[in-house]
């Protein structure tokens, strides 16, 4: 904790230090927005330049003292770069040429009147500094060009050029915009959480059209609604923008926001090649690995027909280790009642990740007034995974403490050691892949003066397991796991167990017991077939005090699906004339596993996966342990853990763009209103225990398919006060909706794995294990969707020469949150023997129980000195209040998940000649989380306690040099610091979870042509 307020403190008075450098050149800007056609104001000379290069993607070199105190015209229109520039110098004694690489150069006709500019930039005299676009700070002023010029509050990730976002998958490219925060797997970012409302929140789409999303198959947690933003390759995408505040048009939008990841458009471009090879380094696996991706965009002459296309390769072997348990208040003779530990885990993680991506986008126009587009895009996720773990039990065995070594400290058990203890070796294998494909089409007609837009769009996501999940469990007999020693003295500040080992060899495999080896195949796919007409036109109605500028109105079908199969099986057996050895628990666990999380631990083996693997199979169903969904016939249980959806959502709009003002300040808005109708139908199975005549128990299944629909009406609102060319303040409100998430829809009861394992080979003798999970989790088809109302404003303030300074305050009132309800279930287990066991589980069903009220602040701040020094840096501040209203219990308040009372992301750089370098420190306040992959809150009840991730940061840092004009080497750097993440649950004294995934590093080049 020391450590980290320090750290905390060096980036406040980092960023002050730079603010107050650089807050003396805050003035009006003058910038435009990157469109298709070349648009820009009447400015002076070497802002325009800069800004022809950005929305043009070529290369313009002059010198400032050429162009000083020089002003160019407005320019708007469709230009090639070379006419562009010229339009910009008419009048002026400036001259444009190409040189051999064909960047333009803008120089003096008369070298007396500012110096002679060689025909080169190489031979550049000493002391006057060429400007080169399309270095880092580059992309930031292109974001906030697209920020400037919105139809409503939003931000953006830009690429500086082609493959230059600042990460290398979309998820970690949009830490650094204003109220985004990321959840990582293994370090990597995965999902964005957008003003305090996790994933499930967010609409994400492709050039503006829905995507299909993937399963969470790795655990057999549900998600539903959250797109796996690690599938994309930063390198292949041109910008990503964050809509904050809906406009009726917009498809899909969600109650946090609507994200929309977008390509380059061919015929906004010169012809280009770009290449980017890198090796990827893990500190952790200490392995390399190659990565690249190569792009390339065409188009003819005539400027009527361009094509654009890449792909990417990545690969990673990470290795990340967690400490997991929790604690209990435990009567313990001669120490009476304290906070005890209860069984703790190591738990290691193996991944070895590839990821292959392609897109391609083609534009034709063969007439002025008609336009078509296609954008594809696929992606191949696999990510192969080993887990091993130790269970050491503590709370199951405090009987054998041995008092004299006990350690209590205010009220609770830190350090001990028990005689006889009881350990588990436990280890899981899957090999999962997620594949996702879109292709949209799109028609722009223009028929006198009315825009007609037909598009259509189909996605598909698998989630498929190429291994299915394969769960292998020793353990010790009781008592005979030798004298376990624990000490957790400390664990709050230091992140680290002191002591956590036992007396036993566990690199013995002689040592355990076999017990169980079951299989989980697992097969998910999503659909989503959309079609959207959008029509608008430009008018002028209206008066001088107010007039309406634009109409557009239009309508959205999407015929959504998932089919989700899963299937478990106990019943493997060895091969005839196979044994098991001790060479199956023989496999050496890495030497550096949880060197960080505790300092004295012990050398173990576990579970040699290639020897399973030949060695099994399911017995009378397959001839191995790798089936898919598909290749067994389901069970009463199968049905039940399975479902399919249907969503069909028909939707219309209309809305109007005006123009007015406010004394002297003008005003630029839109109105509008959509109405959007949803149908689901949802394919499930009920399994219930009944008990017969003769006394036995059998399984009742009924397959059970549930209908429902909703229809809302989502108003929208947004202004915009132009108060001087620089300075602006916009306003907005709207009713936005999310709906429930896929699986939370589904007519089916997921239990815990290992508890289904353990009844099936012992029976009802399993239930006398204390440390069995009787929990499960259910879904809902009837879920109504959140709804909410939402207010936003926004002051932005845009510095002349680069860079910005934003403020946005917001408030949600949210209706209808889905939470999760318990209640006890009499649930049917299959026995071995053929029975059926009636067990009564905590079943956990979402329901709509809640409204929500959150609110918070934002800021962004970016500015770059003249000699290069820079920063751009976000702060958000949010609260929430989240009131449940429980059956039988009443209202109460509850904690929101995924909301942190602060997040800020500082960013600064260096920018001189060739070489560029940016490091950023991005932090996360504590919130409130699961042990699961549920997107709803758990309501802090007295039988729940919530848990929490600890505040976190972590530092990435990057830095390139060109080579030459069109080719530059890279390194980046992410967790430079080393940084652990922590769990607790309740308060930080019960630390929960200690997670280390290590340093990783990419260094390579980039080359354009």
């Amino acid at each position: 904790m020391t450590s980290f307020k320090r750290q905390l403190r060096r980036s406040a008075a980092l960023v002050l230090v730079l603010t107050a450098c650089s807050v003396s050149a805050a003035a009006e800007a003058q910038n435009s927005a990157r469109r298709a056609r070349i648009d820009i104001a009447a400015q002076p000379m070497d802002r325009a330049l800069e800004q022809v290069a950005r929305q043009s993607g070529n290369d313009i070199l002059f010198t400032p003292t050429a162009v000083a105190g020089l002003s160019a015209p407005a320019l708007s229109g469709e230009f090639d770069t070379e006419t562009a520039v010229r339009r910009l110098i008419v009048g002026t004694s400036l001259n444009v040429t190409r040189d051999a690489a064909g960047a333009l150069i803008v120089r003096p006709r008369s070298a007396a009147a500012v110096g002679t500019l060689p025909a080169a930039p190489e031979d550049a005299p000493a002391g006057d500094d060429i400007v080169v676009t399309a270095k880092f700070s580059n992309g930031v002023e292109r974001a906030l060009d697209v920020k400037r010029n919105a139809d409503s509050i939003s931000d953006s990730i830009v690429a500086a050029d082609i493959g230059k976002l600042p990460a290398f998958n979309v998820a970690e490219a949009l830490q650094r915009v204003p109220g985004v925060t990321i959840v990582r797997e293994a370090g990597e970012g995965q999902f964005i959480s957008v003003r305090g409302l996790g994933p499930n929140f967010q609409a994400v789409t492709f050039d503006g059209m829905p995507l299909a999303y993937n399963e969470n198959i790795r655990n057999s947690g549900q998600s539903g609604r959250q797109f796996r933003l690690q599938v994309l390759p930063a390198t292949l995408i041109d910008s990503i923008v964050v809509t904050k505040s809906p406009t009726a048009d917009l498809v899909e939008n969600g109650i946090g926001s609507t994200v929309d990841i977008r390509l380059i458009k061919p015929l906004n471009r010169d012809s280009f090649v770009a290449a980017t090879a890198f090796a990827g380094y893990e500190e952790r696996t200490d392995t390399v690995n190659p990565n690249g991706s190569l792009s390339a965009s065409w188009r003819n002459a005539d400027k009527t027909f361009g094509i654009v296309g890449g792909v990417s390769y990545s690969k990673r072997e990470v290795q990340f280790d967690r400490v997991r348990g929790y604690w209990q208040d435990l009567a313990i003779p001669g120490l009476g009642t304290v906070k005890a530990p209860g069984d703790f885990q190591p738990y290691l993680e193996q991944e070895n990740r590839e990821r292959i991506s392609g897109v391609i986008g083609v534009q034709w126009r063969p007439a002025p007034n008609l336009e078509f587009d296609i954008d594809g895009l696929y992606s191949r996720f696999n990510n192969e995974t080993y887990e091993r773990r130790l269970t050491y039990y503590i709370a199951g065995q405090i009987a054998r403490l041995d008092r004299a070594t006990a350690v209590v400290e205010d009220g609770r058990l830190v350090a001990g050691t028990i005689r006889g203890a009881r350990i588990r070796n436990y280890s899981e294998y899957l090999d999962q892949s997620h594949e996702n494909m879109q292709l949209n089409g799109t028609v722009r007609l223009d028929l006198g003066g009315w825009r007609i837009e037909p598009r259509v769009s189909y996605a598909r996501a698998r989630s498929d397991l190429d291994t299915p999940i394969q769960r292998v469990q020793y353990r010790t007999a009781d008592g005979a796991g030798g004298d376990l020693t624990f000490d957790f003295r400390g664990i709050r500040d230091d992140a680290r167990i002191k002591v956590l080992q036992t007396s036993l060899d566990l690199t013995d495999p002689s040592k355990m017991r076999y017990e169980s080896f079951a299989v989980r195949p697992i097969n998910s796919e999503d659909q989503d077939k959309t079609g959207v007409l959008n029509i608008s036109r430009d008018v002028d109605l209206g008066g001088d005090g107010f007039r309406f500028t634009r109409v557009a109105f239009g309508g959205q079908y999407s015929d959504r699906s998932r089919d989700y199969q899963r299937r478990d099986r106990s019943t493997t057996q060895l091969r005839p004339g196979t044994t098991q050895t001790g060479a199956f628990l023989g496999f050496p666990v890495p030497a550096n596993a949880f060197d960080q999380s505790i300092a004295h631990f012990q050398r173990w083996t576990n579970v040699d996966w290639g020897l399973f693997n030949s060695a099994y199979v399911l017995n009378g169903e397959f001839d191995g342990v790798n089936p898919r969904a598909s290749d067994l016939a389901p069970t009463a249980a199968d049905l039940q853990n399975s479902y399919r959806i249907g969503e069909e959502i028909v939707a219309g709009y209309g809305r109007v763009d005006f123009a007015s003002s406010v004394s002297t300040i003008p005003v630029t808005g839109n109105v509008g209103l959509r109405y959007v109708r949803t149908s689901t139908a949802v394919d499930g199975t009920t399994v219930s225990p009944v008990l017969g005549a003769n006394g036995r128990v059998t399984t009742e299944v009924t397959p059970l398919t549930t209908r429902a629909h909703y229809a809302e009406w989502l108003p929208s609102a947004n202004a915009n006060f132009k108060i001087t060319d620089g300075v602006q303040f916009r306003l907005a409100a709207a009713r936005t909706m999310t709906r429930p998430s896929l699986s939370e829809l589904r007519n089916s009861i997921n239990t815990n794995s290992v508890t289904v394992t353990s009844i099936f080979n012992e029976g009802a003798a399993a239930l006398r294990d204390p440390s069995i999970n009787l929990t499960a989790a259910a879904g809902n088809p009837n879920l109504r969707p959140y709804t909410s109302w939402n207010l936003d404003a926004s002051f932005e303030w845009y510095f002349p020469r680069f860079g910005a300074f934003t403020a946005a305050a917001f408030y949600k009132n949210i209706s209808d949150y889905i939470a999760s309800d318990f209640e006890t279930r009499s649930l049917a287990f299959a026995v071995r023997d053929g029975t059926t066991l009636p067990v009564d589980v905590l079943v956990a069903t979402p329901t709509n129980v809640g409204d929500a009220k959150i609110s918070g602040l934002e800021f962004g701040y970016t500015n770059k000195l003249p000699f290069g020094l820079g920063v751009t840096a976000t702060a958000t501040f949010a609260t929430s209040k989240l009131e449940l209203n429980l059956a039988g219990r009443g209202v109460q308040n509850a904690g929101m998940q995924g909301v942190s009372d602060i997040s800020y992301s500082i960013t600064p750089f260096f920018e001189s000649g060739p070489f560029e370098i940016n490091a950023s420190y991005t932090y996360r306040g504590k919130y409130l989380t699961d042990a699961g992959a549920t997107v709803t809150s758990l309501p802090t009840i007295e039988d729940v306690v919530g848990n929490y991730q600890d505040a976190f940061g972590i530092v990435d840092m990057g830095a390139s040099y060109q080579i030459r004009q069109n080719v530059e080497a890279f390194v980046q750097a992410t967790n430079v610091l080393n940084a652990r993440q922590i769990s607790y649950a309740g308060t930080r004294d019960d630390v929960s979870e200690i997670h280390t995934f290590g340093r990783s590093f990419n260094f390579g080049l980039r080359a354009k042509f």
